[in-house]
């Protein structure tokens, strides 16, 4: 059985210390797989409009929550490149598509 260290009074006096401890059980995924979920629906609920425009608005909301984690170190640093990257891709995309 597996071993999961619980979080006491003295572990979590605060609201970062909490997600840092959530973040730190779960070997550093928690805000990765949180931010890969906001893309997701994010970009599910621009769709509507267009493709393009829709990966770009998605990855550009990540990348600024990115930065934000990124700063707090909540997630490693990868992940903002990851997310600046595919808001360059949406940019190029854009402007390559038809008006």
């Amino acid at each position: 059985m597996a071993y999961y260290p619980v979080a006491t009074g003295n572990d979590t006096s605060g609201i970062y210390e909490f997600f840092r401890f959530v973040n730190n059980t779960s070997e550093g995924m928690f805000f990765t797989v949180v931010l890969f979920v906001v893309w997701i629906v994010s970009f599910l609920a621009i769709k509507q409009y267009s493709t393009p425009k829709a990966w770009t608005a998605a990855s550009f909301l990540c990348a600024i929550l990115s930065i934000l984690l990124t700063v707090v170190d909540l997630v490693a640093p990868k992940f903002m490149y990851i997310f600046l990257i595919l808001t360059a891709i949406g940019l190029v995309w854009l402007k390559l598509e038809p008006s």
